[in-house]
């Protein structure tokens, strides 16, 4: 009798620490989270045709898989590069409401990036620099003047947070600009290769 106590404790201080293990790494970073992660805690995608064409002609990140999610009043758009991989970029915005203000409140900026902020890791702000920009020398150098209400902070990992204008907070993973200098690279390539032998 005290065997099988003794066993049924121990199974259920092991059951006990894999639970606090999984909700441990789910809390800890959201823009890191896999699919089945991203429903698990959000539900089921909301994809739908019309989804489908913003993600084609206005993508998170080109050539990902796409999914949008609708949790308590926020539409989180979220990029995968694999169908079983981490998001490596997702967006947060409020969806539309009557009498509901479309803008990121500070606390709310706050929860996002508390959410997003694994044990032991910090987020510092750094200088705006729009990654999607092809601006360089002064035209960069000016975006920073016209960049009212843009923000952007840096993860001790290198993940990025973007606040831009209060409507849509972007976190990436560093994998995600890597991808895309990848991605531009080859398409550039494939240009220079095309050229014909005049």
């Amino acid at each position: 009798m005290i065997a099988v106590h003794r066993s049924s404790r121990c199974l259920l201080v092991v059951w006990f620490a894999a639970v606090t293990l999984c909700s441990a790494n789910r809390s800890d970073a959201r823009i890191g989270e896999t699919t089945l992660q991203c429903v698990a805690r959000y539900g089921p995608p909301k994809d739908t045709p019309s989804s489908k064409i913003m993600d084609k002609n206005s993508p998170l990140l080109e050539g990902a898989i796409h999914h949008i999610y609708e949790y308590q009043g926020w539409k989180i758009r979220a990029a995968f590069l694999q169908l079983d991989g981490p998001a490596v970029r997702v967006e947060y915005s409020k969806m539309p409401m009557a009498g509901g203000s479309p803008l990121v409140r500070d606390y709310e900026l706050q929860a996002i990036m508390t959410a997003n902020t694994p044990a032991g890791m910090t987020w510092t702000q750094i200088a705006y620099d729009n990654p999607d920009s092809p601006n360089k020398g002064i035209a960069k150098a000016a975006e920073v003047l016209v960049s009212v209400g843009q923000k952007m902070w840096r993860r001790t990992d290198g993940a990025v947070l973007w606040s831009r204008g209060d409507i849509v907070i972007r976190l990436e993973l560093l994998a995600a600009r890597e991808y895309e200098q990848e991605l531009k690279l080859t398409k550039e390539q494939k240009a220079r290769a095309s050229v014909p032998q005049f």
